[in-house]
């Protein structure tokens, strides 16, 4: 297979955009937000104004342009920083293409101080899905509605920058509570089957379980809540809670990967700080990953007898500049 360069376009791709789109719309219709029959009709002033104003990557191989990426931003997710109009023409799937653009987009994000890169995939191309998933995009659990077709979902997924994949075994998934209460007993309750590990919030439309799991066996488990901080009550807060790592696991930077995900998710939500009550001896992992110690907030947890601290993070969306 050919070799591939990327570049973003300028108004001089003007007629290279138009082509490729137009391939998009026709190749695979259910996928845009956008039909062939709206856009075939644009003058090419206009593909111009587009190539110019929008982060547009193209892919392009033997004098043809054969896939486009696009970075942009969502307003009803403010200072979030979004990827779009994916796509790669027929004859390169599977040629590496598709990463390679999804990589210039993650460099764009980044260097624009996005600290999460997000995306809308609709439900009915699961070949799409199972691709974004592989990079390490989570699905977050929330859906919106194809402008042009309210009866066709749009899977939202994200992706925390910085946080590559290494382990192929591992992935990161929104789950059930009822899926993490195994975990929850057995690293955080000594398997003491007279432990409570179900909190009554569980169930809470609002709240928000995040789980790693190595291959079919879960391993790393978190839920967050809403509330109010005790810290600062004025910031939108969530507070986390049975953050805990099977101890085969251990160090191998899967609570992170999982902490990063649900910080993502909730910085979506417009929550802008968690705070928990954590164990003394999970204090320097808490430090490592951005959070603070509150002074004099030590104590012995009432369900476990074992000393506490509170702690607290400001989420972040965009790196501190």
């Amino acid at each position: 297979m050919s070799d591939f360069t990327l570049h973003t376009t300028t108004a001089a791709d003007a007629e290279a955009l138009r082509a490729i789109r137009l391939e998009a719309l026709l190749d695979s219709p259910e996928a845009f937000g956008s039909t062939y029959h709206e856009v075939v009709a644009w003058p090419l002033e206009r593909w111009a104004e587009v190539a110019a104003q929008r982060v547009y990557v193209l892919a392009e191989t033997e004098g043809r342009v054969v896939g486009m990426a696009a970075g942009g931003y969502n307003d009803r997710y403010p200072d979030t920083h979004w990827l779009y109009g994916m796509f790669v023409s027929a004859r390169y799937r599977g040629a590496g293409v598709a990463e390679q653009l999804v990589t210039a987009i993650n460099r764009w994000a980044r260097d624009d101080g996005a600290t999460a890169l997000w995306l809308h995939v609709i439900d009915v191309v699961a070949r799409a899905r199972t691709f974004y998933r592989r990079l390490g995009f989570v699905e977050t659990g929330e859906v919106a509605r194809l402008d042009r077709d309210p009866s066709r979902q749009l899977i939202t997924m994200v992706r925390p920058l910085g946080h590559e994949v290494a382990d192929l075994a591992f992935r990161v998934e929104v789950v059930d509570a009822r899926r993490l209460h195994d975990v929850r007993r057995r690293v955080l309750r000594g398997d003491d089957p007279a432990k409570v590990v179900e909190d009554p919030r569980d169930g809470d439309a609002l709240a928000l379980h995040v789980a790693g799991l190595r291959g079919a066996r879960l391993v790393v488990t978190s839920s967050y809540y809403p509330s109010v901080s005790p810290v600062h009550p004025e910031r939108p807060a969530y507070q986390l809670r049975y953050m805990a790592t099977e101890v085969d696991v251990q160090g191998r930077g899967y609570g992170a990967r999982v902490a990063a995900v649900g910080e993502s998710i909730l910085w979506g939500r417009g929550v802008r700080e968690i705070w928990a009550n954590g164990r003394d001896t999970a204090l320097a992992f808490y430090r490592a990953t951005g959070w603070s110690t509150v002074p004099g907030s030590e104590h012995l947890s009432p369900e476990t007898g074992l000393p506490h601290t509170m702690i607290v993070k400001e989420l972040v969306g965009r790196s501190a500049p």
